[in-house]
């Protein structure tokens, strides 16, 4: 059951009466467990009711019927509202989500690949934009989603496929090649838990080194890296070649990932919007004028094991 089928059961018990302004609802836990989803699809349905004002309250202290609450809720449609997308940086979902003008938004909170799974654990999110490699499997994503929602069906819609590199100033004076080159460089580091990070971290100890991200500066995203390059801040960082062809830097290739949204079985229709935004031709020729950008599997869909 995803959150908008229990957000829409509160809110029709509340328009019928059965739960009288002031009254105090049951806890998100206990919510969960009446309905048969996931703790988390219990607070991100109580989220939107909140949002709605149809309920008041917080989910560590508790939640009650909003004043007038009644007269509203038998109206009130949860699929109305913006799907909350949290998760990996990335300028081409951005692109993705301005195009779908409201359909979709970023949720508020650190960007990140494992923030965003956090987020959707919690139900802060409908989905979390990722790109993380199980090294064991070589399988992309899937079982960092099914960590995330645990004993809930797991999808993850497939977005594209990007290219992340080194980013190097223009003309490349400190001949850097390969990751194994940095080791006496400054380094743009993303925050932890973002999969770019993440990934750096991984290719460095692959080639002997420490990463020492105290010893570099911190990008909050993938354009303050290079920015940070391009400022003299830093030598080198990890970044997506869109974000160097931008600023006139120096790029060289080191990974081509996956990146996807993992969201609950149950937020599959959720997201018809948005996919059919990503599957317009408009949408697509915009994506694929990015540099470093592949969109051969954009739009699938596929069910976690």
């Amino acid at each position: 059951m995803g959150w908008q089928e229990v957000a829409a059961r509160v809110a029709r018990e509340i328009a019928a009466g059965s739960r009288a302004e002031g009254e105090r609802l049951p806890g998100v836990r206990k919510l969960a467990r009446e309905a048969g989803c996931s703790p988390g699809t219990a607070a991100r349905a109580y989220a939107a009711l909140r949002d709605a004002e149809l309920i008041r309250g917080a989910p560590r202290s508790s939640f009650v019927v909003a004043p007038q609450a009644a007269a509203r809720a038998g109206s009130w449609d949860p699929g109305a509202g913006a799907v909350l997308i949290a998760g990996s940086d990335d300028p081409a979902l951005d692109l993705l989500l301005r195009a779908s003008r409201g359909s979709a938004t970023l949720a508020p909170g650190a960007r990140g690949s494992v923030p965003g799974l956090e987020q959707l654990a919690r139900g802060t999110a409908d989905a979390a934009a990722v790109h993380l490699l199980d090294v064991a499997s070589g399988r992309w994503n899937e079982g960092f989603a099914k960590g995330a929602l645990a004993g809930q069906p797991v999808l993850l819609l497939h977005l594209w496929r990007r290219e992340q590199g080194l980013v190097v100033p223009r003309g490349n004076p400190m001949r850097i090649r390969t990751v194994a080159d940095l080791a006496e460089q400054r380094v743009a580091w993303r925050p932890p838990g973002a999969g770019s990070r993440l990934l750096l971290e991984r290719l460095m100890l692959k080639e002997g080194l420490q990463p020492r991200p105290d010893l570099g500066v911190q990008a909050n995203s993938h354009l303050a890296v290079a920015a940070a390059v391009a400022s003299g801040a830093a030598d080198a960082g990890l970044a997506v070649r869109a974000v160097a062809d931008s600023l006139g830097l120096d790029w060289i290739p080191v990974a081509t990932e996956w990146f996807e949204l993992a969201l609950a079985a149950g937020s599959r229709t959720a997201m018809d919007p948005l996919l059919d935004v990503l599957g317009s031709t408009t949408v697509q020729k915009r994506l694929a004028a990015l540099p470093g950008y592949e969109l051969a599997m954009s739009g699938e869909v596929r069910e976690v094991a």
